[in-house]
Order: C-alpha cells, then structure tokens, then sequence
C-alpha cells in the first residue's frame, strides 16, 4: 500500500469537488425556500458545507494517516470478528446507492431523449452509464485520480460554470425570492440538517480513497476544501434555480435549459463519478467478507445486480432507504474519531452501545420517511409516552449533529468514568 500512497492535495480536492458537484445536491436545496429568505438558505447550505467537509476531512486525515479502508476502520473496534458484518453492511450501503445513482442518472438521460429524440430509450442509458462506472472502476483511483488533475476537475468546473450561466440566463432571479422568507418547515437548523444530509452519504467512502493520501495534512485540507466549495456551489443552484423550473426537479431543469442533447454530455460529466466511487468502494468490503482475489471482479458484480433494478425504480422510492443507510453510519464514523483521539483501546461492548444510541436518536428526532420503519421505531416511543418524531415538535432542532455527538461523548466519555471509577482507592475494613 506504502507505494501506492501518492495521492496529494489536488487528488483529494479534485475528487470531492467532483463528488460536491452534484446535481442531487440540488432538490435539498429548493427545500429550503420560501421557508427561509434566500440569505438565510445560503447561509445554511454554507454552514453545512462547514460541518460536513470537517467531518470528512477529518476521516480523510485519519485513513490517510493509517492506510485503512473504510471496513477497516470502522470494524478495528470489535475487533477481527466485527469485520464480516461491517462488511454486509458496507456492501449492501453500495449496491443501495449503484441503484439510486444509476436511476437518479437515467431518469434525467430518458427525459432528455425523449424530448431530443422522441423515445426514452431508458435500457440504454443504464447500459452506458453503468458501463461507464465500471471502466472507471477497472482503472483503479490511480488511473482516475491522474485524469481527474488533469482533466476531469477543469472539465467540471467548465460545466459548474455553464449551469450556473444557463442557470441564470434562462430564469435569472425568481420573484418569490426577492420577498421575506414565509416561516414555517425548514426552519434554519432544520435546513442546515437538510444540506448535511448530502456529505453524510459519502461518509462510508471517504477512507476507501483517502487511504492512498501522502500524508494526513494534504488529505484532510484538499478533502474539506473539494466539499466545501462544491456543495455550497451546487447547493445555491437549488436555492436560486430548482423551484423556478416547471417541474421543479433535475430533469426538469436541464430540459429547461435547452441544451438539447448537449444536457447528456453535462449529465455524464456531473454524474457519472457518483456512481464509479460506489462500485469502487465494493472492492475493500468484498475484501472483508473473504473474497481474496476475486475482490476485484466486485464492482462488475455490483453494477450487474443494481441495473435491473435502475430500470424499475423510482428515486422517490429510494430516498427513504438511503437516508435511513447515511443516518446509520453517521454514529459510527462518530466512535471512529473518538478511538483516533483515545490512546487506549475502549471495549467493543462501549463502541456497540455508543452506535445504537447514536442512531435510535437520529431516527427519535428525524425518522427515515420509509413507511414500515417509522411504524416499528416509533412503537417504543409511543409506549413510553414520548414525542415522535421531536423535530415535528423543537423545529430548531436537526438530527445528524446530536446522533453524532451523543456516540462520540459515549464512546469517549463513558471508558474515561470507568478507569476513573476503578482507580478510586478502596477503604480497607478492618479484621474481625
């Protein structure tokens, strides 16, 4: 691994700018008006980028620091048998979000063929786009990473820039954003939760790549700053542009654009990385379950079984299932930082409490919005007389900062009292 550890700032901050740059960043953020004014909304995506790029430059740091992979990290705290479950997990996070990155592609490639060419064409564009990734995926992030420096990133930006002229040429400022904010849901927290929710999706793929950082400084740095400016950027778009199209969703508003089947050629450059570091990531989770050699026929295998289903589903039928994923990896990339700043090994015991807590508090404030789930966690709240979900109730509050926090002070806090308690002299009573 130690020679293939090249990777310095610009690889860091070209893929996450890459990833930043997402059309899926978009609809988050036309949730956010007219609740909020338009300075508010900004204000909110931009404090979200603070929190979210943090949190994956931080990991970045630590997997380029050690090496590890995603599997690795998050199972060194349960030890060589935490490593087969960690990696179930891992594996069905990716094949979760291949589907929904295949559909979210398709479904913008099928309405701009219908519109350009007068049929959908939907078998198609699954077929390309998937082959697309897998190649990418084949190449390896060495491969990738150099064509992204040299190419890629400037690419992007050329086509961030584009949309965002487009953008403005065809709708320039909506009027409803030139009035005071109406109140009501998002309220500011409720917003910044919203635009977390985005760099939250990554988290189980940071240190899949940030293992191959140089060193800990440049992987951290080039990792914030690729986050930071690219989902602010995107995020923006979706304040300003998303709720000004017709159908007020992606499609939409790349047809509003009227590129033609130019939109196909932005469509690719913007989305196609999303759906090459989900097969990529397969390879160290195929790893843990045993797979050896064979690991490396892993994102072939993925993408096979995500493209029937990307002909079928829709994105509204997934969303729910992939921020119920995200909101499940949030605690426990929580108990990852809390071990990097504890010198002494917690027991896996403390790791298991702090992850479970961490995540029946996510799901208590702000449940996945997936019917049969919401009915399940919400019977024990109900049975003890408490309030589901609280955010219908504290508007103020989001979900992904106290799930995080509540598993980190646990994971951190709770080993500290028990040494503390153990070290306390004991008064000897005297014989009989």
């Amino acid at each position: 691994m130690s020679s293939e550890r090249k990777f310095g700032f610009l690889d860091h901050f070209a893929l996450w700018a890459s990833l930043g740059a997402s059309l899926y960043l978009m609809p988050f953020g036309a949730l956010l008006v007219p609740a909020l004014s338009i300075e508010q909304a900004i204000l909110a995506a931009a404090l979200a980028g603070v929190i979210g790029g943090l949190l994956i430059a931080a990991i970045a740091g630590i997997a380029a620091s050690s090496g590890r992979s995603t599997v690795e990290l998050l199972s060194a705290p349960f030890g060589e048998e935490g490593r087969w479950p960690v990696g179930v997990l891992l594996m069905a996070r990716h094949l979760l979000f291949a589907v929904f990155a295949l559909v979210l592609i398709t479904d913008s490639a099928e309405l701009i063929s219908e519109r350009s060419l007068g049929t959908g064409l939907r078998p198609l564009w699954v077929a390309v786009f998937g082959a697309a990734a897998l190649g990418l995926a084949l190449a390896g992030p060495g491969r990738v990473s150099t064509a992204m420096k040299r190419a890629g990133l400037w690419l992007v930006l050329l086509v961030a820039i584009a949309v965002t002229a487009s953008a403005y040429a065809e709708f320039e400022i909506p009027s409803y954003l030139r009035r005071p904010s109406v109140g009501g849901w998002p309220s500011f927290w409720q917003a910044t939760d919203i635009m977390l929710i985005f760099p939250l999706l990554w988290l189980p793929i940071v240190a899949d790549f940030a293992r191959f950082g140089g060193s800990s400084r440049s992987a951290a740095q080039g990792s914030f700053a690729g986050v930071f400016v690219a989902s602010v950027w995107f995020g923006a778009l979706g304040i300003l542009y998303l709720p000004a199209t017709e159908s007020g969703d992606i499609p939409g508003f790349l047809v509003g654009m009227q590129l033609g089947l130019g939109a196909l050629a932005l469509l690719f450059l913007l989305q196609i990385d999303e759906v090459y570091v989900g097969a990529y990531a397969s390879v160290p989770a195929a790893e843990s379950l045993g797979a050896g050699a064979r690991s490396r026929f892993a994102p072939a295998a993925l993408l096979v079984a995500a493209a029937p289903v990307a002909m079928l589903a829709n994105v509204s039928d997934l969303e729910g299932y992939l921020l119920l994923v995200a909101a499940l990896f949030v605690p426990a990339f929580a108990i990852v930082l809390a071990r990097a700043l504890r010198p002494d090994r917690g027991s896996a015991l403390v790791a298991a409490a702090a992850w479970c807590c961490g995540f029946v508090l996510y799901q208590w404030i702000t449940p996945a919005e997936v019917g049969w789930w919401q009915d399940t966690i919400s019977t024990p709240f109900d049975g003890l007389g408490l309030p589901f979900a609280v955010s219908n109730d504290v508007t103020w509050l989001g979900a992904a900062v106290p799930s995080f926090a509540l598993a980190f002070c646990i994971d951190l806090v709770v080993p500290a009292l028990a040494r503390l308690f153990s070290a306390r002299p004991r008064v000897s009573q005297p014989a009989g």
